[in-house]
């Protein structure tokens, strides 16, 4: 990649219409500004840090802003440019200029990789029959792009609208193909923000706390118009904290099993709490800045983040500018405090250091409860984790458990915080390799969170689900199947039988059964999993991949290899745009079958092509590599070259001790391994 590179004056070209200004700008800035994760580049040889960046980036309107045609200059910039990243939207489908550039590119650089990234209208629609809707130019759709009424091939892309993928996971599937790194690599440290956000058993609770809020609302207003005003002011301040308190309890102690409201009606009745708040009087700032912050967080545990962040941004701006009261510096904190949550959860997390400064800063942090500064200290060892600043995150997490052992705090407080912590430290242990101790300190997350909250609980699951995944990653598959096993039953009562997280955990146990040979019962939960990623995925979500490759081996073991390649060239395609960390075994295990089945050509090509990937990907001891290094001796054989006995010789008997020695895959590697050594010894 670093070789590569160093070629080109920009590492990308972005074509535009001038009607999608704001989000060009929005994506070139954060394109130039990001930096891959250290882990990320873990293993890439040649990596520098300069040539992990993706910048320069070329932009018109930055770099040339008299140019209004498909001048010189641009020609200049386009054959100095890496890749073309095209904005694909209605507004660009009918541009004149987006096309040309895209037609310049294809025609001089068809080796050079383009990026389509969908920011509005349709992806489905042809530009040739619905132009005002259509999403795709029709110079990235042709087949031929010198052929306007030819067939149409099938570009793969990121989808940044809201329905869809949304900014920061488009963002982050662009990165993954530019920079040519695996895509679940970069989303790595996204795990515990995507699992919490899957708790959708909270919406019911979320209901009746919002109408509990209001009705008591109501209340506080009749009874205290006839108090005198600061009578009024101290009752409705305590029965506003009261109310407080019972929404927020409710938001995390309730049951959910009953949980399955609907989130249209729970944004309609959230919707008309915060009408109420903007149309009534309050006596005292704090007490709007408060109910705006109950309102914020209600929104942000429903994943409405975007309203959370005005409702919490309202809840800063309702209090006095001087903050000289010791209630309203404690508000400021406590709304700063969530707003850099929602932050975190929404991938922002600089804005998020940014707003715990202000904590630190206004003079109110000694203010805080206990619970609330072991609850700064979790946000802040969250934001480090993801920032990779490890340390310092470690440290956070175990101020928040020292509070939690020296504070007076309430059961339900004191589970909360040493679940979320105890959460935060297994993670920072899985990104150091530590298997054995991230299962230990999942292990512990699971024992305070199920006696306090009870295993129908959302932050039940979670904990179940991460302590499987650390026991499968510490080669301890009994616990795994244990703990998966329990968080189905869960997930199944508590967020319904077609919930992404239920298709999370039976891919996890389709897993286990493919590699204990009980083929029968892995298809049938990666036919379930699969199912239900494809309806709640767009058709390009990179985990889209394992199912697809997964299954497609159990149907390779049950004897039917069709099947099983038209699931793995879906997956290749899926793996292809976003350079999944799959992508090598993909291509191995199409090889495999393409040789079997006498494509003997088409598969040593992807049999050569295989190796470097894998080897890239996986390093030069893992089973993976072992595997593409037999196939690829295996097709080179069968298409009459040289292949090395010794190395095929070397990868089967890995695969055999990988697998176990009577494993469908085992077997499969020990009789290429025979026809290799056989045919040499013939020869």
């Amino acid at each position: 990649m670093a070789a590569d590179s160093a070629r080109f004056r920009y590492r990308a070209f972005i074509s535009y219409s001038h009607s999608d200004e704001a989000f060009s700008r929005r994506l070139h800035r954060r394109l130039e500004a990001y930096r891959p994760p250290r882990k990320a580049l873990k293993g890439r040889a040649n990596t520098r840090p300069s040539h992990a960046r993706i910048r320069p980036v070329f932009r018109d309107q930055e770099e040339l802003a008299s140019s209004d045609s498909l001048s010189d200059a641009i020609q200049d910039a386009l054959n100095a440019s890496e890749v073309l990243i095209v904005l694909c939207s209605p507004a660009s489908a009918k541009s004149r200029w987006v096309n040309e550039e895209i037609r310049y590119f294809r025609r001089a650089f068809p080796e050079r990789k383009i990026f389509p990234i969908v920011i509005a209208g349709d992806p489905g629609a042809d530009p040739r029959e619905s132009p005002d809707t259509a999403a795709f130019p029709l110079a990235m759709l042709l087949t031929d792009v010198d052929d306007p009424d030819g067939p149409y091939r099938e570009p793969l892309a990121a989808d940044a609208r809201e329905e869809a993928d949304g900014f920061t996971i488009a963002f982050l599937k662009l990165v993954a193909g530019i920079l040519k790194l695996p895509f679940d690599r970069l989303r790595q440290r996204d795990l515990r923000r995507r699992q919490r956000r899957l708790a959708l058993g909270l919406m019911a609770s979320i209901a009746l706390s919002a109408i509990f809020a209001v009705m008591a609302w109501r209340a506080i207003v009749a009874r205290d118009e006839a108090r005198e005003a600061r009578a009024q002011a101290e009752l409705e301040l305590l029965s506003e904290q009261q109310t407080r308190s019972f929404l927020l309890s409710v938001f995390r102690l309730a049951d959910p099993g009953e949980a399955r409201g609907n989130s249209v009606t729970v944004r309609e009745v959230l919707d008309s709490a915060v009408a109420r708040i903007d149309s009534t009087e309050f006596s005292r700032p704090v007490i709007r800045s408060r109910f705006l912050a109950t309102m914020g967080e209600a929104y942000s545990s429903l994943g409405i983040n975007k309203r959370s962040v005005e409702l919490l941004e309202q809840s800063l701006a309702a209090l006095p500018a001087d903050l000289t009261r010791a209630e309203d510096r404690v508000q400021a904190a406590q709304s700063s405090l969530e707003l850099a949550d929602v932050y975190f959860d929404m991938g922002d997390y600089e804005q998020s250091l940014v707003l715990l400064g202000a904590v630190d800063d206004a003079n109110a942090y000694e203010l805080l409860s206990p619970a609330s500064q072991a609850y700064a200290a979790n946000v802040r060892g969250d934001v480090l984790s993801y920032l990779e600043q490890d340390d310092a995150a470690m440290a956070q997490f175990r101020r928040a458990l020292e509070l939690a052992d020296k504070s007076p705090l309430t059961d339900e407080q004191d589970a909360s915080v040493r679940h979320r912590a105890l959460g935060g430290i297994a993670l920072l242990h899985h990104y150091a390799g530590d298997f054995s101790a991230s299962q230990d300190a999942f292990k512990q997350a699971v024992d305070v969170v199920i006696p306090v909250f009870g295993e129908m609980h959302p932050d039940s699951i979670w904990a179940l689900t991460s302590w499987g995944s650390a026991a499968y990653s510490n080669g301890d598959a009994d616990a795994a199947r244990d703990a998966w096993s329990r968080a189905l039953d869960i997930a199944i009562k508590v967020l319904g039988e077609r919930n992404p997280e239920v298709g999370t955990i039976k891919n996890n146990l389709a897993r286990l059964a493919l590699e204990r040979g009980d083929f029968t019962t892995a298809e049938l939960l990666y036919r379930d999993a699969l199912a239900i990623d494809r309806a709640h995925r767009s058709q390009n979500f990179d985990d889209l991949a394992y199912p697809l490759t997964s299954l497609a081996l159990a149907r390779l073991a049950q004897g039917d290899p069709e099947e099983a390649r038209s699931l793995l060239e879906e997956a290749l395609a899926v793996a292809e745009i976003t350079g999944h960390r799959m992508l090598g075994p993909m291509l191995t295990n199409l090889a495999d079958i393409d040789c079997g089945a006498g494509r003997i050509e088409a598969g040593a090509m992807l049999a050569e092509r295989a190796v470097p990937v894998t080897r890239e990907e996986f390093g030069e001891d893992d089973w993976h590599t072992d595997q593409a290094l037999l196939v690829r001796s295996w097709c080179r054989q069968r298409n009459g070259q040289e292949a090395r006995a010794d190395e095929a010789a070397a990868a089967a008997n890995a695969l055999a001790d990988q697998w176990g020695v009577d494993h469908f895959f085992a077997q499969r590697a020990l009789r290429q391994k025979a026809e290799i050594t056989g045919r040499n010894a013939q020869q």
